[in-house]
């Protein structure tokens, strides 16, 4: 069972627009739940990348890009301590953008990394083989990722997605202990593909289980279940889009899909086109015990 933890909430940034706004989400998320902030900046070897995700500078001295880096870092962290009131560290290491931050994640015992990244106006425009996609799905803590249309702070209403693969509602309890710090409202979406519409009785025992966490929580929830999917990705969207949702929260354990133009995992498809933030999960075991959530999904 996976349980929300921003104890340590790890940012990354590159100085982009996009990347300042993850700052401001997850400094906001610290605010909230009385955690702290670890600002981390990765700078790549003169072959690499010099930030997160695009590759918009190379830098051959090291010494003197850290320090300049470094200073920074420490002008938004005494931004983000004046404005939010909460303990901010400054960090900057140097190598593989993925490898430094999945390393520092594990280092510090981060309950989540923060991240800003960029989306795509069309759903045949999507890219595979990201940075972002590899922190996604290998980090040891939940990635919650913004796009520049994500400038809604707080998650008044949560969507939680499910269907019937086979690792299931690990991320319920994590949604459930998010929405009642936020006082939020989870919208459950069932959702069975074309030919599995004999599982929607199994699919409403699950929103049923589902609605119940919420109750024990006193979180607000509500349900509903949708048949003949034929993108999940492309339904979760437009279900958070008709509800007005701020957050989405989703596994990472999916596999790739073959829908229309483009073929993709599910995460990043979700990830790419959603203007609310997404919160990425990953599971703790693909075959635990039935009575230990292990029936999650999407």
């Amino acid at each position: 069972m996976i349980h929300l933890n921003t104890n340590k909430i790890i940012i990354t940034t590159d100085f982009s627009e996009t990347s300042f706004l993850a700052i401001k989400h997850g400094a906001f998320l610290a605010q909230y739940t009385k955690g702290e902030v670890y600002l981390l900046h990765v700078i790549a070897k003169y072959w690499e990348k010099f930030n997160v995700f695009t590759p918009s500078i190379t830098i051959e001295n090291i010494e003197k890009a850290s320090a300049i880096v470094q200073q920074k870092l420490e002008d938004l962290a005494s931004t983000i301590r004046k404005d939010y009131g909460i303990k901010v560290t400054t960090v900057v290491n140097t190598g593989n953008p993925t490898t430094e931050i999945l390393k520092y994640a594990k280092e510090i015992g981060a309950g989540m990394v923060v991240m800003g990244t960029h989306g795509y106006s069309a759903w045949e425009d999507l890219t595979i083989g990201s940075n972002a996609l590899k922190v996604l799905t290998q980090s040891p803590c939940p990635v919650l990722t913004v796009t520049e249309h994500t400038n809604k702070f707080g998650y008044k209403k949560i969507i939680l997605p499910l269907d019937m693969s086979v690792t299931a509602r690990q991320k319920v309890t994590l949604t459930m202990e998010l929405a009642k710090q936020f006082a939020s409202q989870v919208y459950v979406l069932g959702m069975l593909p074309e030919g599995e519409e004999d599982q929607k009785g199994s699919m409403q025992v699950v929103l049923n289980q589902v609605e119940a966490v919420a109750k024990e929580h006193g979180v607000m929830c509500s349900s509903e279940i949708v048949t003949n999917v034929a993108n999940r990705a492309r339904t979760t969207v437009k279900y958070c889009e008709e509800k007005g949702g701020d957050l989405i929260v989703i596994m990472t354990d999916q596999d790739a899909e073959l829908s229309g133009l483009f073929l993709g995992p599910y995460t990043l498809q979700v990830i790419h086109h959603s203007k609310a933030a997404v919160l990425s999960v990953k599971p703790e075991d693909l075959f635990v015990n039935g009575n230990d959530w292990g029936l999650a999904g999407t």
